[in-house]
């Protein structure tokens, strides 16, 4: 039987995208940490999109070698998942950048052209 174990390592992980979002609506922009904790979702959000992109990528490659024994139902349902998954952190990763490139123009340092 499998036992489910709490990771904590796994929470520390994915604590900085459930504080973001509380963060970026409620930050003092005049604080001495407000630099770090900027700075720090900048790195953080690029390190995520970068090994979402990588999820995507193997989820895609990995799919079509399921598709070859369509009898075996659960690889069908982890292929699907690793598929949603991927797709869900892509869309995440948007609303991260999405949220912090506003936060760039509020602060000043984009004149939010395209050029």
């Amino acid at each position: 039987m499998m036992k489910l174990s709490f990771n904590w390592f796994h929470l520390i992980l994915l604590f900085p995208c459930f504080y973001f979002f509380y963060w970026i609506d409620n930050a003092d922009r005049n604080s001495k940490i407000f630099p770090i904790f900027y700075y720090f979702y900048w790195i953080y959000i690029s390190i995520l999109a970068l090994f979402s992109l990588d999820m995507t990528i193997f989820s895609f490659l990995f799919f079509p070698f399921v598709l070859n024994h369509e009898s075996d139902a659960s690889a069908w349902g982890v292929g699907l998942l690793l598929i949603v998954l991927s797709l869900g952190s892509d869309w995440l990763d948007y609303v991260f950048f999405k949220k912090m490139l506003r936060l760039r123009k509020e602060l000043g340092k984009s004149t939010g052209g395209r050029y």
